[in-house]
């Protein structure tokens, strides 16, 4: 892992005392992370805490206790980090787009299930939030983000080992997943697609196909990352693994949305890597195609399929005629929408479609500060790759630029936020721009975490 001189800086906590960034504490907020990110991947959506409905999910609740946490240490200042911070600007302005929208949901009247709905969504953002403006102010040093980011990608690969076997083998490991104290939603079912069902992809501990391929696209660059870039060579070669195992089960989602998300990071990620890097990856990829035209006959061919006969294709019918409908509750709310999480699907209609989601139920301002949280990321990940001298430091930027493009166009193809282990991947790895921008910025006051700086 890399390690520079600004992870000894110390940080002054109080009048003769320092400390060091590289000071060591067995549950801190990189291990909260991990934490998160691991409940996130390895456990099935459907499990939950009783009477909490799909909030109760472990990692959602962790999400809330990083929000509630970082707000506790602002309040004190030898825990508060010093020095701007642009990601909280950008995460309180959308946490205030869901207040405005809340109060314009209670101008217009609310039926009851609406309202209900509006308090979850609340909730639900407060959990989004959490993990990035913890992973942006309180992760000390370059080790710990790249502890994070190992952690991610290897809980990741588990996650697509799991929709390996499930479409190789019809294996559901999912099913004997239980851990005391969960409950399993009866709306969740399994990874695997049941027969005449229109679902098409297995989904391994996710809610839906689509979101498990939008997920391992998005993990995909990061998975490079570690079998480039990590310390030791065991864990360059578990990376790797790791690595091939996520871009083998993107296929196996035969989703759409999982094929033009792991298209798109490519693209994003070509000038990033050197022609050897490409060389290197190419060769693996086309290997990996070969054995899988031999593994499952005919699933390539199934999802090329995907991207013709569009005319006649329900799906994209389906959301074809959703811009109709949004573009009437649009016209009577432009501004602030009805509400976010008013537009309830079983009440009006399922919209696949995050950004028309956002202008239904958030307005133009909701739709801005979404856009806003993923220019703000993309904008500190784009300054901290032009201030990073490490070849390490660079790619990693690279990466987290990539990711947010992907979730950008995901968000396009479905309702991406409301998906608990989609919205939980994209807030840390999102978190993690605003650390990389804080860590390698030049000003001292900005680069140390603790509660002061050097006079």
């Amino acid at each position: 892992m890399t390690v520079t001189s600004f992870d000894f800086d110390p940080s002054r906590l109080d009048a003769g005392t320092y400390a060091s960034r590289q000071r060591r504490h067995l549950v801190d907020v990189a291990f909260l992370l991990s934490l998160l990110a691991t409940l996130a991947l390895l456990l099935p959506a459907g499990l939950v805490v009783p009477q909490f409905s799909d909030l109760g999910r472990p990692a959602t609740l962790m999400g809330a206790a990083l929000a509630t946490i970082w707000m506790l240490s602002r309040t004190h200042q030898r825990l508060a980090t010093r020095g701007p911070q642009p990601m909280r600007w950008a995460t309180i302005a959308y946490f205030t787009s869901y207040l405005a929208s809340y109060v314009a949901g209670l101008y217009r009247g609310m039926p009851s299930l609406e309202a209900s709905g509006a308090e979850r969504a609340l909730l639900g953002a407060l959990a989004f939030l959490g993990p990035m403006v913890a992973f942006a102010d309180g992760v000390p040093n370059r080790r710990r983000v790249d502890g994070v980011i190992q952690t991610l990608v290897f809980a990741a690969a588990g996650m697509a080992a799991i929709g390996v076997l499930q479409s190789t083998l019809a294996l559901d490991l999912t099913v004997y997943i239980k851990v005391p104290g969960l409950i399993s939603l009866s709306d969740y079912g399994t990874g695997i697609p049941a027969a005449g069902s229109e679902r098409l992809g297995v989904a391994s501990t996710a809610a839906h196909y689509i979101e498990f391929a939008a997920v391992m696209a998005m993990v995909l660059p990061f998975a490079v990352h570690v079998a480039r870039f990590a310390a030791s060579r065991a864990v360059r070669q578990w990376g790797a693994v790791a690595a091939v195992t996520i871009l083998a089960v993107i296929p196996m989602t035969q989703s759409r949305t999982g094929t033009l998300a792991l298209v798109v990071g490519m693209v994003v990620m070509l000038p990033v890597w050197s022609w050897r890097v490409r060389y290197n990856l190419v060769l693996p990829f086309f290997g990996l195609l070969a054995a899988m035209m031999v593994v499952r006959p005919g699933m390539l061919g199934s999802v090329a399929s995907l991207f013709y006969g569009w005319d006649s294709d329900p799906s994209v019918q389906g959301r074809k005629d959703d811009y109709e409908i949004v573009g009437y509750f649009f016209s009577q709310r432009p501004w602030f929408g009805r509400g976010q999480g008013t537009f309830i699907p079983t009440l009006y209609t399922f919209l696949d479609n995050q950004w028309l989601g956002q202008a239904v139920s958030g307005g133009i301002v909701g739709i801005a500060t979404l856009a806003g949280l993923h220019l703000t990321a993309i904008v500190l990940a784009v300054i901290a790759y032009r201030r990073a001298t490490a070849v390490a430091d660079r790619h990693l930027c690279g990466c987290l630029i990539a990711v947010q493009v992907i979730a950008m166009v995901a968000e396009g193809t479905f309702d991406a936020l409301a998906f608990t282990t989609f919205s939980g991947m994209l807030a840390v790895l999102t978190g993690c721009a605003g650390a990389m921008w804080r860590l390698l910025h030049p000003s001292r006051q900005v680069r140390t975490t603790g509660p002061g700086y050097l006079d």
